[in-house]
């Protein structure tokens, strides 16, 4: 069981770590490039709900913090393997926040990178971690592939991407705009990609990034200045969807048909109240389970909840009460939908001929 140290969340305090950064910007950047429906010449947009400026706002005055623990100490988990070779073995292994290692047919690939301390502009500001990634940044294996949903401060981490990049020499996929945020950083190894453009990795590896129901920017005056989304992960494994940062939207429906049915969904469950402000940006465990069914998921996992003190207006463990209060409302077994330890690890081994969905878990 991991060990709690409680303390009262200050409603003051988590209002300057939402307002504090955005006088911050970490180098103002912008994609020129055609309009499309998704992109106005100057911003991208949502072709669903979003908020405006005044919500925003709104959000922030009706804020009400629940207590948080102060730290949480999981237990030790094993170290990840250094590769998982055979093609027909998908093994994730649940980091932090979005943070998560797929090891399958000898390709590491990592998301969302994060284990600063802060989620913020600089190291002495902005969300504070609550535990400590459930795998040390020196015990990960050589990564191979690095996806970056977007780049709000909590997935898009400079200090974490530049050790990993000098150690690994990663290909790192994001979305328009974003490859400008890792300007300090002299890497070129980045590929930008469009929603719906493609990557072949390797001949047996595809990425494709797909659409999100979310935002990006790191300051006031770069709002949806770069391109989020999230990325199918096309492997011989079976299909592999991490979603990202997301609402739920009718683009779950066109990735299904465009994809069929999936291997793995990872897809976050946390951060999601108060629920008609945080609808158009994060899901909520019931609309998690609902997309579970509709990309007619093997499995799937939980990410994004209980790392970084954020904007608490929920307990610690209500995406678990409310997990479940979905599986059964949908009629989905527990182990279907799991929620991992911290640096726990879920191998899904494909089994059956030509049955796709087919799969053994083990922990």
């Amino acid at each position: 069981m991991a060990a709690i140290r409680t303390r009262r969340s200050l409603k003051a305090g988590h209002l300057a770590l939402v307002i504090l950064p955005a006088f911050f910007i970490a180098g103002f950047c912008c994609w020129n490039g055609p309009q499309s429906d998704h992109f106005d010449g100057e911003r991208f947009f949502n072709k669903e709900s979003d908020n405006t400026f005044s919500d925003h706002l709104k959000w922030l005055w009706e804020m009400k913090t629940v207590p948080w623990p102060g730290w949480i100490d999981d237990p030790i988990q094993p170290k990840p393997p250094a590769c998982v070779k055979d093609q027909n073995i998908l093994r994730v292994t649940y980091i932090n926040h979005a943070t998560v290692l797929i090891q399958t047919n000898g390709v590491n690939i990592l998301t969302d990178p994060i284990f600063s301390e802060r989620a913020g502009p600089v190291s002495w500001m902005g969300s504070k971690r609550i535990r400590a990634p459930g795998v040390k940044i020196d015990d990960l294996p050589k990564i191979d592939l690095i996806l970056l949903s977007h780049d709000h401060y909590d997935h898009l981490d400079i200090p974490t991407l530049k050790k990993i990049l000098g150690t690994s020499r990663p290909t790192v996929l994001c979305g328009l705009g974003v490859a400008e945020r890792l300007s300090s950083l002299k890497y070129d190894k980045i590929n930008q990609l469009d929603w719906w453009q493609e990557y072949m990795f390797s001949r047996t590896v595809k990425i494709t990034f797909v659409p999100a129901l979310h935002g990006s920017g790191r300051g006031l005056s770069d709002k949806d200045k770069t391109l989020w989304g999230g990325f199918v992960i096309e492997v011989p494994a079976g299909n592999i969807l991490f979603a990202g940062d997301t609402g739920f939207g009718d683009f779950f429906g066109d990735i299904h048909r465009r994809f069929g049915s999936f291997e793995l969904l990872i897809l976050p469950i946390g951060n999601y109240e108060k629920r008609w402000f945080m609808k158009s940006q994060h899901m909520n465990p019931d609309d998690a389970v609902k997309v579970h069914k509709m990309l007619c998921a093997s499995k799937s996992m939980g990410v994004h909840y209980a790392t970084f003190n954020e904007h608490p207006e929920q307990s610690v463990d209500a995406h678990e009460k409310d997990l479940k209060t979905a599986l059964r409302k949908y009629r989905v077994p527990e182990n279907d939908f799991r929620i991992l330890k911290f640096g726990e690890g879920m191998e899904l081994n494909k089994t059956g001929s030509g049955n796709q969905n087919a799969s053994v878990l083990k922990p």
